[in-house]
């Protein structure tokens, strides 16, 4: 009897084990896809993030350059025209006897009013002391402080609280000397630097600016114009913007209330005047504002209310001031964000 051979049973996996391969297949193979999704919405994401912040960057530079750009008469609007001329009606309906020259510092937007009268310009040119032996100690050409001019009794003068502490024959250093000249007007100070420059060298040098009157009118102190005074200013401005050293001692110098009439409880200005008979001028810096300006108020009125007069005028000037920038600002926002 043949014997039945046995029937070879193929091993079948079984039929859940077959689906949990396909469905653990199907689901990372999901996950892989849904990965890939995510790293590429991740990447567009931080694409687009990246594009709107370089446009955000690109526009805040295009605003604050547009609002430092130097002024041109096109964007002269009727409200500025009007401004400037509330300041014209102000002085006119005021009788004041004045020059003034306002100018911001970062556009070139001005206001002038009979610029190039001449005045006596009594104490004013103490700044140009200042600034010429400044710019020589920037140079190195000069040490302000081991340099030293004698005290000698012919500079003995009216008027100099700094200089009266200290004795006939006391050596002064040059520092000292421009600190009295500037903080109180000291007039033995400004003469004892007259003598150590030379007056036609201090001369020359407020030329080399683009001064016209300095030092004419036959004294030690001469006349000026409010054209003359603020090239004085700019320079001063520039010293105390862009010297680490020496700009600190001349912002610190121009800050005092020796006679301010700029100044009060919500201003301040950096500051020189001059008096002397009917003449009363003040000049100056705003630096503490966001958009520094210069200013010159040259007066005749040392004895009819030169504070009223300057305090007066210098509103006027920061309205029309605030104005531009408003205006500014305006034409900004529309030029840069269509807004």
């Amino acid at each position: 009897m043949a014997k039945r051979k046995k029937k070879r049973h193929l091993k079948i996996i079984p039929f859940f084990i077959l689906l949990l391969l396909i469905s653990g297949g199907i689901h990372y193979g999901v996950q892989y896809v849904q990965k890939q999704e995510n790293l590429r919405g991740l990447l567009i994401t931080k694409k687009q993030k990246e594009e709107e912040e370089r446009i955000k960057k690109e526009q805040e530079e295009n605003y604050k350059a547009c609002l430092t750009r130097e002024f041109n008469e096109e964007e002269m609007t009727e409200a500025l025209e009007k401004k400037q001329k509330e300041v014209d009606a102000f002085i006119t309906a005021n009788r004041y006897q004045t020059s003034v020259l306002y100018e911001d510092l970062t556009t070139g937007f001005s206001y002038t009013y009979k610029p190039t009268t001449v005045y006596y310009g009594c104490s004013l040119i103490k700044i140009v002391d200042a600034i010429y032996l400044i710019n020589k100690a920037i140079a190195g050409e000069v040490d302000l402080d081991t340099e030293t001019v004698t005290y000698t009794a012919n500079y003995k003068k009216a008027f100099s609280s700094g200089m009266a502490t200290r004795s006939i024959g006391e050596k002064v250093t040059l520092r000292d000397l421009i600190t009295y000249a500037i903080t109180v007007s000291d007039n033995s100070a400004h003469l004892m630097l007259l003598d150590y420059i030379g007056f036609n060298t201090l001369k020359a040098y407020g030329q080399s600016l683009g001064a016209k009157v300095i030092l004419t009118g036959g004294d030690n102190f001469g006349n000026q114009t409010a054209e003359d005074t603020n090239i004085y200013l700019k320079e001063a401005y520039k010293i105390i913007t862009e010297n680490e050293e020496y700009g600190p001692f001349l912002k610190s110098i121009m800050d005092n209330n020796e006679r301010n009439a700029f100044n009060t409880d919500e201003i301040k200005i950096y500051h020189k005047y001059g008096s002397y008979g009917d003449y009363y001028h003040d000049i100056g810096l705003s630096l503490d504002d966001e958009n520094p300006y210069a200013i010159s108020i040259l007066t005749l009125h040392e004895n009819s209310g030169y504070l009223q007069v300057v305090q007066g005028i210098h509103e006027k000037i920061r309205e029309l001031h605030s104005a531009f920038y408003e205006n500014r600002k305006s034409m900004c926002q529309l030029e840069v964000y269509g807004k």
